[in-house]
Formats: C-alpha cells, sequence, structure tokens
C-alpha cells in the first residue's frame, strides 16, 4: 500500500511540475513578445 501510495504522489508531483514549467515558460514568452513589441 505504502509503495502505490508514494507512486500516485511521484506521478501527481511530476504532472504538476511539468504543468508549472510549461506556465512558466509561456508566462516569460509572453512577457519577451511584450518587450519586443515596445
Amino acid at each position: 500500500m505504502i509503495i502505490a501510495i508514494a507512486c500516485a504522489i511521484s506521478i501527481v508531483l511530476t504532472a504538476y511540475g511539468k504543468l508549472t514549467i510549461r506556465l512558466a515558460i509561456a508566462y516569460s514568452i509572453r512577457k519577451n513578445a511584450s518587450k519586443k513589441k515596445r
């Protein structure tokens, strides 16, 4: 049971981490685009 719970937590954390990384990249790209337009 403990191993299954740990696996589930790790999967959720990795998925959350990928989402946050994508959001951060999109945010930085938007910031750079707005700076270039000016």
